[in-house]
């Protein structure tokens, strides 16, 4: 014999219950047979408000119960589309509704298993991606004339800014000029030495394949490098002679003197690097941090040759200036000890192309 179809309609029930979505059975008449606690969730009811019910009763929109009664006319054949639970609030609750009839003999035949797959986050996503999207196209006629302007003005603003880019380089190179003639004042070679500084400073970064942007950077805030000396008395650096261990002492302060002196502005960061260290020496034994090596900014190592060789060929109060061929063996022969071998050799190539013409 075989099974009761009465039996295996409730064990269907039974099977209704555990499935993790909507899910009602319904007869031809459209009658909410059984529903489980998951569906009577979703629409906000009692599950004794739904079983017995029928299923057109829940809406009042003609289109809707129109688009019911089709289901129900066509109610031996498999169907799935978008459609939605009306909730007690008034708001639909979106869902996929698939209906399939049961397979077998009468009573199962004269149901419908239907379930019912909640999309409200999707749709709500949906409607965010479209609120979205007629934003931007909203805002794509406002972006496209405000392009079509600016493309107007944009030769006129590019003009501005570069003439306001070069007004303020040469606002700072005239401060530069003034602080370092300023710093310079009490010498008898006032303004001069530290262009001449400016120049071979430039000329030994570029042969050391600086790039040109940074060869220039360094070579203006070469000038600078002895700005601290503000700070230190007439009689040290007018002194004649030799200085003792006090006044040597005074004086090596001029590179902290400087590197407080100028602002923090980043346009100073190198002038402020070269102030403080552009005395050190390659092999560790200069002042005033005792750096060695390549712990000595490549900017100073340079600064630090070109003031060297600036000083030794032109007249200080202390010193008449050397010719030209002993002061190049005095750097040659601090090569490896005060100066970097790499700047030694720029040195030397700049020589070699005659570009270190550091007269008046």
């Amino acid at each position: 014999m075989g099974e009761d179809p009465y039996r295996s309609l409730e064990s269907i029930k039974q099977l209704i219950g555990t499935i993790n979505c909507g899910a009602a059975l319904i007869d031809r008449a459209g009658t909410i047979v059984h529903a489980n606690r998951r569906l009577c969730t979703m629409m906000g009811l009692s599950c004794s408000q739904l079983i017995g019910s029928n299923v057109i009763n829940f809406y009042n929109d003609p289109n809707d119960r129109a688009a019911i009664s089709d289901a129900l006319d066509h109610f031996d054949e498999d169907a799935e589309a978008e459609f939605f639970l009306p909730l007690p609030d008034g708001t639909r609750l979106p869902i996929i509704s698939s209906a399939r009839q049961l397979p077998g003999p009468p009573p199962l035949s004269d149901h419908r298993l239907v379930t019912m797959l909640d999309i409200s986050k999707q749709k709500q996503a949906e409607q965010v991606m479209r609120d979205h999207y007629e934003t931007i196209v909203k805002m794509s006629d406002t972006l496209l004339q405000q392009a079509i302007e600016l493309k107007r003005y944009s030769q006129t603003l590019e003009n501005r800014v570069t003439q306001r880019t070069a007004e303020l380089h040469q606002a700072h190179m005239d401060a530069i000029y003034m602080l370092a003639v300023a710093s310079e004042a009490k010498d008898q070679d006032t303004g001069r030495h530290v262009r001449r500084i400016q120049k071979i400073s430039y000329q030994l970064a570029q042969r050391l394949g600086l790039s040109e942007p940074n060869a220039r950077a360094i070579g203006y805030s070469a000038i600078l490098h002895d700005v601290g000396k503000i700070h230190i008395p007439d009689d040290i650096l007018s002194k004649p002679g030799p200085l003792d261990d006090r006044e040597r002492a005074r004086m090596q302060l001029h590179t902290l003197a400087g590197e407080r002196i100028l602002s923090s502005n980043s346009f100073f960061e190198l002038a402020r690097t070269i102030a403080r260290t552009h005395h050190e020496n390659w092999d560790g034994s200069g002042y005033p941090d005792g750096l060695s090596k390549d712990n000595i900014p490549i900017e100073s190592r340079i600064v630090h040759l070109a003031d060297v060789f600036d000083a030794l060929t032109h007249e200080r109060v202390y010193k008449q200036a050397w010719p030209r061929e002993q002061a190049i063996t005095a750097i040659h022969q601090g090569r490896g000890s005060m100066f970097d071998p790499q700047v030694v050799d720029a040195f030397d190539r700049a020589l070699r192309e005659n570009v270190l013409n550091n007269g008046d």
